[in-house]
């Protein structure tokens, strides 16, 4: 189903897809009412057995959101919208885990808030 590339990894599609009974190939918005029913099912009582770690190097766990090319940068004030403030893992940054990304929401959250605060 084409509607489940934003949903799950793309690995896992196809496991949920034949546990639901629904043909990987038919399009979303031709999907049946009781066939809807067996998808929430099955992504309700989806079971993952942990099964070892990947590398450090893989540890970004969040990535996208709002452009920084649509943020001020010493405010961190959308350029879009009025009165609008960005800070932490909402903007598109990518760092090393570890405590860069809290510094990196920190950081922002007082930027941000001190910017909004003397608007």
């Amino acid at each position: 189903l084409n509607g489940m590339k934003d949903l799950l990894p793309q690995r896992l599609i196809p496991v949920v897809l034949d546990q639901a009974y629904l043909d990987e190939e038919k399009p979303v918005n031709q999907i049946s009412k009781e066939e809807r029913k067996r998808l929430v099912e099955v992504l309700k009582g989806l079971s993952v057995s942990i099964t070892g770690t990947r590398p450090l190097s893989e540890a970004i766990v969040t990535a996208g959101g709002v452009s920084i090319k649509e943020i001020e940068p010493k405010t961190l004030r959308s350029k879009l919208w009025q009165g609008l403030y960005f800070a932490g893992e909402v903007i598109d940054i990518d760092g090393y885990t570890g405590g860069y990304n809290l510094q990196a929401a920190f950081s922002t959250g007082y930027a941000a808030g001190t910017a909004a605060a003397y608007q």
